[in-house]
């Protein structure tokens, strides 16, 4: 049984939490006719807690480190790869699948 605070599961490396971020706008490679930097296309980002690091270590419930505000989890793939041909990949970041922080 899942350790609860207020009736929410706390994510943990162990707990196999998911995050789902809104759409990332990221530009998609040249089509015909070609445009300089692509078309820009939406991405959900995907990340797991099993990924994550910046964890609290000395917070472990359920036997996985805590997330806390400021972890971060790795976006799985395939986020926003198909964007890499493309001179612009992530409209605001400018990167490929970097990292979910947690708030």
């Amino acid at each position: 049984m899942p350790t609860t605070i207020g009736g929410r599961e706390i994510a943990t490396k162990a707990s196999n939490h998911q995050a789902v971020s809104p759409p990332a706008v990221s530009n998609v490679p040249p089509m015909t006719p070609a445009t300089p930097p692509g078309a820009p296309a939406p991405f959900p980002y995907l990340g797991r807690s099993a990924t994550a690091s910046k964890t609290a270590p000395k917070l472990k419930i359920g036997g996985g480190e805590a997330l806390v505000s400021g972890s971060e989890m790795s976006v799985d793939p395939p986020g926003n790869q198909p964007s890499q041909p493309a001179p612009i990949h992530d409209v605001v970041t400018m990167m490929v699948n970097q990292k979910i922080i947690c708030q």
